[in-house]
């Protein structure tokens, strides 16, 4: 299979679950499908983070090669489907420790921005939390930013993330 062809077959849920599937945990197709997410082709890229997003939820050991560049890859503020796939697998994929400052200050960044999608700062405030389990002293720069969107109701699904959030992070700095 060419994952690449694939991709550029058809833009569907269908699809990305097809090839998702075809996937599974072979690292060699991983592979394939990572250089696919990492080309200049836009719509090969939004599709491939699609699939990438899913598989790094059911298989994060699959991304660990590719985390700091990953992280590196969202500086260069790519598509806001790239953003929300990548915070995503930031979820639950163990962040490098060279590569925490940098995760963290994006996630800070997409929290404050009036323009980043909903998935997004939902994700990355979860991503967020988990880096201050490990840094408790920043939980006093995450926990304001999140007060902000909850107090502007901006959707039911970022004021119940944002709540649960804050419970864990309050708990966090208290510790």
């Amino acid at each position: 299979m060419n994952i690449r062809e694939q991709l550029a077959k058809e833009i569907s849920r269908e699809n990305w679950n097809s090839i998702g599937a075809k996937i599974g945990k072979e690292q060699a197709l991983f592979k394939e499908l990572m250089k696919a997410f990492f080309s200049a082709d836009r719509t090969i890229v939004l599709s491939a983070s699609q699939v990438m997003g899913d598989l790094g939820e059911k298989y994060p050991e699959l991304l660990k090669p590719y985390r700091s560049k990953l992280i590196q890859y969202l500086k260069t503020n790519p598509a806001d489907a790239v953003r929300r796939s990548t915070m995503r697998i930031f979820q639950i994929v163990d962040i490098p420790e060279t590569d925490e400052g940098d995760l963290f200050d994006l996630g800070i960044g997409y929290l404050k921005s009036s323009n980043e999608p909903i998935a997004v700062k939902a994700f990355s405030m979860t991503v967020l939390r988990r880096i201050c389990e490990k840094y408790p002293e920043l939980a006093s720069e995450v926990i304001p930013q999140i007060e902000i969107l909850v107090e502007e109701n901006a959707s039911a699904g970022l004021v119940n993330r944002g709540e649960k959030e804050l419970k864990k992070l309050r708990k966090i700095q208290n510790l």
